[in-house]
């Protein structure tokens, strides 16, 4: 197998803050609101890095998500840190329609206005914990790959990276919650992509010492992060665990392993 001779220092670069928005003035407004769908609007620019123009894509802000009050303070951080851990905790229990944000609220020990002080509906909610869970991941894949020897093969590299994603998956509620469970909403895709993004850089940092040529070391990359995603949620986690599942992660493995031998 064809080993790397350094592994780079990884930085990651990390999403934005927390959504903060208005307060709606009756439950009945803000079960309506949480029933609609945030409305995003986007400005693309087109990019010519690769052979395949790509979309890049950022939200502009809109009403019902824009920053009302920003957890500055120590004792408003863990407020919200609170409450997103309730959030977790309700949309896992009770299903994400299913909840309200009454219910994160009581969770939280919080009053429902303060909870609207920081966050305007459980659509928020979901976006703020979609970010909290990519940054989340994306440092742990990034601390995993800097402590791995400068010599360890990609074979080794990729499987390692691998079980780490099923064991998020396995492990924790938020990402069955906002891979699977969640409505994929506009903005959760663009933060969705957004983390595919990082994982890319990643990848690329890994393939600087293979792949001289920059445009072509951006395509490998993108290719190896598309395999092993739709490897781990389309196949890998269908399986039982055991032989069936060790049989999709050699297969996803290997076929990540030879897009980057014949690169």
């Amino acid at each position: 197998m064809t080993g790397i001779e350094r592994i780079p220092r990884v930085t990651v670069r990390n999403a934005a803050g927390v959504f903060t928005a208005s307060h709606t003035t009756s439950a009945e407004a803000s079960r309506t609101v949480e029933r609609t769908t945030i409305a995003m609007h986007l400005e693309c620019e087109q990019s010519s890095d690769l052979s395949t123009r790509i979309s890049r894509c950022s939200p502009m802000p809109d009403s019902r998500t824009e920053a009302r009050k920003s957890p500055s303070q120590e004792r408003s951080r863990r407020t919200v840190e609170r409450i997103l851990d309730a959030a977790t905790r309700i949309f896992h229990e009770q299903g994400y329609a299913g909840a309200t944000t009454n219910d994160v609220a009581d969770e939280a020990g919080v009053s429902v206005g303060s909870l609207y002080q920081y966050f305007p509906n459980k659509d928020a909610l979901l976006v703020a914990l979609t970010r909290r869970h990519i940054e989340s991941t994306t440092a742990g894949l990034a601390y995993l790959l800097s402590r791995m020897n400068a010599n360890v093969g990609f074979d080794t590299i990729l499987r390692r990276v691998v079980d780490f994603l099923v064991e998020q998956h396995d492990l924790d509620d938020l990402h069955l919650l906002v891979m699977h469970q969640a409505p994929r909403t506009r903005e959760i895709s663009i933060e969705l992509e957004r983390a595919k993004s990082q994982l890319v850089d990643l990848a690329e940092q890994l393939l600087v010492s293979r792949i001289n040529d920059p445009q072509h070391r951006t395509l490998v990359a993108r290719m190896v992060v598309a395999t092993i995603d739709a490897g781990v949620h389309d196949v890998i986690l269908r399986q039982p665990r055991g032989k069936a599942r060790k049989a999709a992660t050699d297969i996803t493995i290997s076929t990540a392993l030879s897009i980057i031998e014949t690169s």
